[in-house]
């Protein structure tokens, strides 16, 4: 497995993320219209939950590389098999094979739906 490609794909990737959404673009503020506000709220809403996924991903590109680092990369942290080479290449920051992330995905889609 060549780790180099996939490190310099990681790096890239936080470096990237760090670009995006800031702290600014939270900032609450009251604005003279109703309607202002309303949109504000939703824009703010959005900034959030951009800034949510931007923090887990860069928490997961920062596993992949501390995996690589350790020697581990590559490997699934479930079955203990390893990732497929495609998955990996979509998505290097990738923790579970495709079997094992299919598995934890119905048991979410089932908490889920049971909470509601």
């Amino acid at each position: 497995m060549n780790y180099k490609s996939y490190k310099d794909s990681l790096l890239a990737h936080r470096s990237e993320l760090s670009g995006g959404v800031s702290r600014e673009d939270i900032i609450i503020e009251r604005l003279s219209d109703s309607l202002d506000d309303v949109q504000h709220s939703a824009d703010r809403d959005l900034a959030i939950t951009s800034l949510n996924r931007h923090w887990r991903t860069v928490k997961q590109i920062n596993a992949a590389l501390d995996r690589i680092d350790e020697g581990t990369y590559g490997e699934c942290l479930d079955g203990e098999e390893p990732i497929g080479e495609k998955r990996l290449r979509a998505l290097p920051w990738a923790e579970l094979c495709i079997r094992c992330q299919e598995a934890h995905d119905v048991e979410a889609e089932e908490y889920i739906a049971q909470a509601a």
